[in-house]
């Protein structure tokens, strides 16, 4: 299987995963094993579709990062998140459903547990903005979170000192607030919704009462480790953020460990969708993240988690390299993120699934450093690459860092 832009994709390649709909993208608009036609091609051109992954027998190991059961798991999370977002809107006084919440996300949990690889690429899956933006936002951000506080897991332990270990390290509680972290941008004026969806403008101080009405809504329904997410997501760990009108602004270890996750998480998702413009790659939001001043905005751990979960080029990403050779990526490393392990292919525009042509296989860690990927996905990508070095914790890993994802 193999990741196609679809100016390059061509009649009679096979899907291999399905594509969503990008107007409501819990549905699927076309399903494994459809082969393309020049008119189908011409549709997913108007509806904005950037990629599709076809067969490619030749790459066919990579779909051990495909758990058909986790998607599963991850669309439930979306319609409970449409759901209670939809019956928050019309009672201000709706009763959340916390049982369901919690079985839910416990389901992300156990197929994430049993299928660690996915980590690497189950957020590489849906990237399509639509009408519902604002909840494959949430789907995304419940997922990116728990696979983060998963990956932490000793951190957890020491950052809920007053927890037993074996409630401290569980994450059921930072997949519900996660769930819900934005459930106040659902509930401000429609004319305060729209302009941040639209412009992504967070200065408006009418949007930044979002956290406290978010957070009075599920106030005493949730668990507190869960509610503090809603109120204190947009709070930074070098002192800046927000969290209402009046509230104390919190810095560092003052925020809680789950509300640290969930705002990276966030911050990942918004930089990777922005409003009115197309998907960025991973390796430009990442590049940002660890760039001065932002860098300082979230904990250095979260941030270490999130590269390691989300690499700047997942498994199946069609890159060229300053050479001119093409391949997709096989394996990465995230000691060296930008990196990885690669398998050459022929030209984008030269991929005949039916007469696969694979060449070497090329571990940029073993290369050169003037061998670098410039393109990425049909987007130039060289001016954001970054070093290891730039990925906190990486001269030494932390206590509590494993294989759990």
């Amino acid at each position: 299987m193999l990741r196609v832009d679809l100016r390059n994709a061509k009649p009679g390649m096979t899907l291999a995963l399905p594509v969503p709909n990008p107007k409501a993208p819990n549905q699927v608009l076309l399903r494994v094993g459809y082969s393309l036609t020049d008119s189908i091609l011409t549709k997913l051109e108007e509806l904005e579709t950037r990629c599709v992954w076809v067969d490619y027998p030749a790459l066919d190991y990579l779909r051990e990062y495909i758990d058909p059961a986790q998607q599963a798991a991850k669309g439930e999370v979306l319609s409970q998140i449409t759901s209670v977002f939809a019956e928050c809107q019309e009672s201000s006084t709706a009763k959340l459903d916390y049982d369901q919440y919690t079985q839910s996300i416990g389901g992300l949990i156990d197929n994430i547990l049993a299928n660690p690889k996915t980590a690497l690429f189950m957020n590489n899956l849906t990237g399509e903005q639509g009408e519902d933006d604002l909840m494959r936002h949430s789907a995304a951000v419940t997922h990116l979170s728990l696979l983060i506080g998963l990956r932490l897991e000793g951190y957890l332990v020491r950052q809920r000192k007053r927890v037993a270990p074996e409630r401290a390290k569980e994450v059921t509680s930072l997949g519900v607030g996660a769930m819900l972290h934005d459930l106040g941008l659902s509930l401000l004026p429609p004319a305060v919704r729209n302009h941040y969806l639209e412009t992504g403008d967070e200065s408006d101080p009418s949007y930044r009462e979002h956290t406290a009405l978010g957070f009075r809504t599920v106030r005493g329904q949730i668990e507190p480790s869960a509610a503090t997410i809603l109120l204190n997501h947009h709070q930074r760990y070098d002192g800046t953020g927000f969290a209402g009108k009046n509230l104390p602004v919190l810095e560092g270890e003052s925020i809680h460990i789950f509300a640290r996750i969930v705002g990276a998480a966030a911050h990942f998702e918004r930089m990777k969708h922005p409003p009115g413009l197309d998907e960025r790659p991973a390796v430009f939001v990442l590049g940002a993240m660890l760039s001065e001043p932002t860098v300082q905005q979230f904990d250095p751990q979260v941030l270490r988690a999130l590269v390691e979960v989300t690499p700047p080029f997942p498994p199946g990403t069609v890159v060229r390299l300053s050479d001119d050779r093409w391949a997709a990526t096989i394996d990465h490393d995230a000691a060296e993120p930008c990196r990885p392990k690669l398998q050459a292919l022929p030209p984008p525009d030269q991929i005949d699934p039916n007469d696969p042509e694979l060449g070497e296989v090329i571990d940029l860690r073993q290369e050169p450093a003037t061998l670098r990927i410039v393109e990425a996905d049909g987007q130039p990508v060289e001016e954001f690459l970054f070093d290891g070095e730039r990925v906190p914790g990486n001269e030494a890993l932390a206590d509590g860092w494993g294989a759990t994802v």
